[in-house]
């Protein structure tokens, strides 16, 4: 027993004392070197739970400003749409008054010709229908309600109809079309058929966020709509709430071409002085402190007072916000939700880095049998 407790193995004590020591003291050290600079949340311009950097709350903003001054005009007819055009009078008319017919020019159709009216015509490439007796017609670009309107005074122009009863529908929409993908029910391209419809109405046509969804979408404007085109991230809770029925500034009205991705959940990064650090998947509502469970809780040395969460706002653009986990545990201050790509990171405490490391040197030091650890 006395050569098993002599001098060579104090030594070798004394020689994991000093390295545990050490390695607190450089980790110490090497953490405080590397951490970026804390910015607070109003000295960074924004909340701890935006999502949504400066550019993006400006171009949303001039977006939707822009947008609420026009798309309430109903849908406009598009070029490979299907028109469903009737006019029920036109034969029995012509067949009443045969001399006005011949006169005007017309060709009268025959019977057969008829269900032309009923079968639907296509928006050509040009933007024409081809109608029997009155020929070509700009359909591109109008309502149905116009269109309807030059149909009928094309009919009495020509002295085919006095009072002409003309109906355009559409039957299939092809052309003003919103794209909704990425984690939704059921992604797809969905029609703009009624006048001042938002983006989020379209999410929800598409059966809304699925359970894999995260709290972001990006939404890309059909080009030239706001005069660039490029992405606006936009925080789906503020997109999907309950009072966002109509055109608000996180809720622009949409228009043809524009598309819509609902990202993933994600994952985030929990480093520094917890039990387990590495990566987490974020689940619906997961915040700053659930994150810090997940990875087995705080560390004795960690500074919960002082830690740390970078979050990536848009290309270029990213945030360090500083809180304090004390505080919301004890209810003081309210956690807030993490996204995708959010760094959590928990510094070390001088003041409780020493006696972690001497704590953890005695652990190393005190066994029972050299085997059974008696802490």
């Amino acid at each position: 027993m006395t050569g098993a407790l002599g001098p060579p193995r104090s030594r070798g004590w004394t020689v994991r004392v000093m390295a545990s020591l050490l390695l607190v003291a450089g980790c110490s050290s090497t953490r405080a070197r590397t951490d970026p600079s804390p910015v607070r949340p109003h000295e960074s311009g924004g909340s701890i739970g935006d999502l949504m950097g400066a550019q993006d709350h400006q171009a949303l903003a001039t977006l939707s400003t822009t947008r609420a001054e026009q798309g309430r005009d109903g849908y406009r007819i598009g070029a490979d749409d299907l028109l469903d055009i009737r006019i029920p009078k036109l034969l029995s008319s012509q067949q009443s008054d045969p001399t006005r017919a011949a006169n005007s020019g017309a060709t009268i159709p025959t019977v057969a010709e008829a269900p032309v009216f009923q079968q639907g015509l296509r928006v050509a490439a040009d933007g024409e229908v081809a109608l029997p007796i009155i020929g070509s017609v700009h359909a591109a670009g109008r309502t149905p309600s116009e269109l309807e309107a030059d149909i009928a005074r094309r009919l009495v122009a020509g002295g085919i109809l006095l009072h002409p009863d003309v109906s355009v529908q559409i039957a299939e929409h092809r052309s003003s079309v919103v794209a909704v993908v990425g984690s939704v029910e059921r992604p797809g391209l969905y029609p703009l058929t009624r006048p001042g419809a938002t983006i989020a109405d379209f999410i929800w046509a598409a059966g809304g966020p699925s359970k894999d969804a995260g709290r972001l979408v990006e939404f890309t404007p059909a080009a030239g709509a706001d005069g660039r085109g490029s992405p606006i991230r936009i925080d789906l809770d503020e997109l999907t709430k309950e009072h966002a029925v109509t055109a608000a500034p996180f809720n622009p009205i949409a228009l043809p071409g524009d598309v819509l991705t609902v990202a993933p959940a994600g994952n985030v990064l929990v480093d520094g002085w917890v039990d387990k650090p590495g990566s987490y998947p974020v689940t619906r509502g997961l915040t700053l402190t659930g994150a810090v469970a997940a990875a087995g809780g705080r560390l004795y040395p960690a500074d919960c007072q002082h830690v740390t969460v970078k979050r990536v706002l848009a290309a270029g653009e990213q945030k360090y916000f500083t809180v304090d986990l004390d505080a919301m545990a004890s209810g003081r201050e309210p956690d807030f939700p993490l996204t995708d790509g959010d760094v959590v990171t928990l510094p070390v405490s001088p003041e409780r880095a020493v006696p972690w490391g001497v704590f953890q040197a005695t652990k190393e030091l005190i066994h029972v049998g050299a085997s059974i650890p008696i802490f």
